[in-house]
């Protein structure tokens, strides 16, 4: 009996060495490596998505610097300055500012990226002239930026005085040599001058708070007189009444427009290629836009 049990003990103390023996070498030598072959395959698998991530952001740079050289001024610095201060020159003649003068200023080195020339715009015009510029402005596919924008009003009249500095760049690689971008900017929400009337139907000037003519001039009558209609449109506070009949013309502070149409109760007039529908009773601002197709 005693044999057997050392036999049974032996037996077991054998098993349990096999069993611990086996998982030792189980471990070490079959689920160690695996389990480092698995964290290499990991690693090299996360450096691979990053080397992936960084060729892909290289090359949308790649792209977008493509786009931007396009809009570059041309990389001859004393080139591109006197275009650019050429093409600024025709955009302030066709916004009709008056005693107007454009300068330049020398070219900044951005750490051999990218030159910086800087140029400024003083003029006079009005509130309805300065939308115009602007429109223009940001309207155009160049590489530029208006850093500031002052506007001091002249008297009563509705005149500014406009004073602007302007940023134009110039990369080592732009795609032109000799001449301006005909690139059109995407930066302007509205498709046309006519979306940015609303600008100049307010007046932000106002001191204290006072309201432009436009919103002190209200659509008070229609008449009909041998058949000819004919709008009333009360001035408050000037004490005047215009009389106006289709086609007439009207300029209320820095709005102007027109009557294309004469209704029961309201009216329609044109104003910057636009056109909006005013009913008895309301103000000048008030007024609607149409759609185009009206």
């Amino acid at each position: 009996m005693n044999d057997l049990r050392k036999r049974l003990l032996y037996f077991a103390l054998g098993a349990m060495v096999i069993y611990l023996g086996g998982d030792y070498l189980l471990h070490n030598y079959v689920d160690a490596p695996l389990e480092q072959r698995e964290n290499r395959k990991s690693q090299l698998e996360k450096k691979i998505k990053k080397k992936k991530q960084e060729l892909a952001e290289s090359k949308e740079a790649a792209r977008r610097l493509a786009v931007l050289e396009k809009s570059s001024l041309p990389s001859d610095t004393e080139i591109a300055r006197s275009l650019y201060r050429t093409w600024l020159l025709d955009l302030v003649e066709k916004s009709d500012f008056q005693a107007a003068h454009v300068d330049s200023g020398p070219a900044t080195s951005r750490k051999g990226f990218y030159e910086s020339l800087s140029f400024s715009v003083r003029g006079k015009g009005s509130l309805s002239q300065l939308v115009k510029f602007l429109f223009d402005f940001y309207r155009a596919g160049h590489l530029h930026k208006i850093q500031s924008l002052n506007l001091t009003p002249l008297g009563k009249g509705g005149g500014l005085d406009i004073l602007m500095t302007i940023d134009a760049l110039v990369l080592p690689g732009a795609e032109s040599k000799d001449q301006l971008s005909m690139v059109t900017s995407t930066r302007l929400v509205g498709g046309g001058l006519a979306d940015y009337a609303i600008i100049v139907q307010r007046n932000m000037f106002g001191a204290g708070g006072e309201s432009d003519a436009s919103r002190q001039a209200f659509l008070t009558a229609v008449t009909r007189d041998s058949g000819e209609a004919e709008v009333w449109i009360s001035l408050r506070g000037q004490d005047k009444l215009l009389k106006l009949q289709q086609g007439g013309q009207f300029e209320i502070g820095h709005f102007q427009g027109t009557v294309v149409e004469i209704l029961e109760d309201d009216m329609i007039f044109e104003s910057l290629g636009e056109r909006w529908l005013l009913s008895i009773g309301e103000p000048i601002s008030e007024a609607m836009a149409l759609p185009p197709e009206f």
